[in-house]
């Protein structure tokens, strides 16, 4: 069975972990955050088209976060009383955007969110202390007063053919996203 993604001949990129310290302005910094992304995603390839979405819940309740028109913003559902660990799901499902470069772009979006999230994908650990290492030729170190920046080739001049088309690429970038 085909995903939606695949169908309409894009690319799908999710994440799961918890947020610590949920309240009134994570939300805030989250919806910032997903419109971070839609707005990359139009920088990329003149429009938004697609979905992103995320959902923070307890076992007392969740919201749930849905871009799908940039002109429309996010939009939020349900509701959730502050609380000290929650746990979260974000996924993007758009056209006309390379994989590896949207989850970079997620990465950093979360990272620079100023929202504590601590999430796992592909077996590794992000947490808050700013390091991302995509599984690729190179790794991103990041603290509150430097840009992103590579270590090491991110840019071959040939793709090895026995690496996994799967695992992510990225690009070597200087986007840092800010939410205050």
């Amino acid at each position: 069975m085909r995903t939606s993604a695949e169908m309409a001949g894009g690319t799908a990129v999710g994440f799961k972990g918890k947020v610590r310290g949920f309240n009134a302005d994570a939300e805030r910094r989250l919806k910032d955050m997903l419109t971070a992304i839609g707005k990359w995603a139009e920088s990329e390839s003149g429009m938004m088209t697609g979905h992103i979405k995320m959902s923070v819940s307890t076992d007392k309740g969740g919201i749930t976060l849905n871009l799908t028109d940039m002109s429309e913003g996010v939009l939020i559902q349900g509701n959730l009383r502050p609380t000290p660990e929650a746990e979260f799901h974000i996924m993007a499902a758009l056209t006309d955007v390379e994989k590896g470069d949207l989850e970079h772009e997620m990465v950093h979006a979360m990272e620079d969110s100023g929202v504590f999230l601590e999430f796992d994908h592909r077996g590794h650990s992000h947490d808050h202390n700013h390091h991302h290492d995509h599984d690729h030729d190179h790794s991103h170190n990041h603290n509150h007063d430097e840009e992103c920046g590579c270590e090491g080739d991110a840019r071959k001049e040939e793709p090895d053919p026995e690496e996994d088309e799967d695992e992510p690429r990225g690009k070597c970038c200087k986007r840092r996203y800010d939410f205050r």
